[in-house]
């Protein structure tokens, strides 16, 4: 199993996390599928390809399996195993995304 990533802890409001006075640091595999799910391409300058857009797909069928697709595709880029992510969609149109992504 792969050393797990490590980066600056966000809170809820995904802004950084203190403590003592001093940025906490964390495993973020986590926060990195999340931010990579979120993600639209070009936001990161140093990796301008890399996203998923989740806010570009609609609730039709058809774009949750292009949904499930790119997941798969850029969380692969990144070092992780992804076995096919579920994607649902509940009676109020909440979201819900689980990657069943680990790091290889």
């Amino acid at each position: 199993m792969a050393t797990p990533r490590k980066d600056y802890k966000l809170d809820s409001d995904g802004d950084l996390l203190f403590k003592n006075g001093d940025w906490v640091i964390a495993e973020s595999d986590q926060q990195h599928i999340e931010d990579t799910i979120n993600a639209d391409v070009g936001w990161w300058k140093e990796f301008p390809t890399d996203g998923v857009a989740v806010r570009n797909y609609s609730n039709s069928s058809n774009d949750i399996a292009k949904l499930s697709r790119k997941i798969k595709i850029e969380l692969e880029k990144d070092g992780y195993k992804v076995d096919n992510p579920i994607i649902s969609i509940d009676a109020n149109g909440q979201l819900t995304i689980n990657p069943n992504a680990t790091r290889v």
